[in-house]
């Protein structure tokens, strides 16, 4: 299963993206319906649930505003 982290804007899921990278976190860009329900214009990004808690943490870290999460199938 796939967790999301959910962000205001395409330059903070950019953002988010290459931090993730940079710390061993394969990610993915999305936009999908699970997104929309949370923020309708929002994105996220997409990444294996078992490392929602890294990921998180370093979103946090680095002044990345997380709007929510959620599973995504």
């Amino acid at each position: 299963m796939k967790k999301v982290i959910v962000l205001s804007s395409i330059t903070y899921a950019l953002k988010a993206q290459e931090l993730l990278k940079n710390n061993g976190v394969y990610s993915n860009i999305t936009r999908s319906k699970a997104v929309k329900n949370i923020r309708g214009c929002g994105y996220g990004v997409s990444f294996d649930s078992a490392l929602f808690e890294k990921s998180q943490s370093l979103l946090i870290n680095s002044g990345i505003p997380i709007i929510g999460s959620t599973d995504e199938k």
